[in-house]
């Protein structure tokens, strides 16, 4: 069975493996330590993949599904950081989940993960998506290789769309 953590505040889920379920029971946990799938220095890539994916980015002007030009959204820190922080996801959740929807998507996804490329993090990655137009659901997997070819990140998000 496979179960999921509570969402990110913009609606992504994170989805717990099967079989993995005990590690994500937080009534196990205490409260003052970190649970399973929160930002932990146990767990850098998962905290940067988060991270990358669920910050907003900076819009550009011409972004295709920006509602107000004047709020563009973006860390400030941005202007300090070798790369920009975040992805362009946030301009999609009040669109239909569409073909061209489905397609930037996965565009944002990856250009938001090459970062990690560049730093290092991970020598390649692949990013898969995929929908369910009539459940209203997309799927965001993740996946990043090391330098001896082998995965060393895959993870599935998903969100949920309102039909429309």
């Amino acid at each position: 069975m496979i179960t999921c953590t509570p969402s990110y505040g913009d609606g992504w889920d994170f989805i717990v493996p099967a079989g993995a379920e005990d590690a994500w029971d937080f009534g196990k946990v205490p409260d003052w330590q970190m649970k399973a799938g929160d930002l932990a220095a146990d767990n850098q890539l998962h905290s940067a993949v988060v991270i990358q994916f669920f910050t907003e980015k900076r819009a550009p002007r011409d972004c295709p599904f920006l509602d107000n030009p004047e709020d563009r959204r973006g860390w400030w820190g941005d202007v300090y950081s070798p790369f920009p922080v975040g992805s362009l996801l946030w301009t999609l959740y009040r669109q239909p989940l569409t073909d061209q929807v489905i397609e930037l998507a996965g565009g944002y996804a990856r250009d938001a993960l090459q970062p990690l490329i560049d730093q290092g993090a991970a020598a390649r990655q692949d990013c898969v998506v995929t929908a369910n137009k009539g459940q209203g659901v997309m799927f965001l997997r993740p996946v990043l290789y090391g330098r001896d070819g082998r995965a060393i990140y895959n993870r599935e998000f998903r969100r949920y769309w309102v039909s429309t």
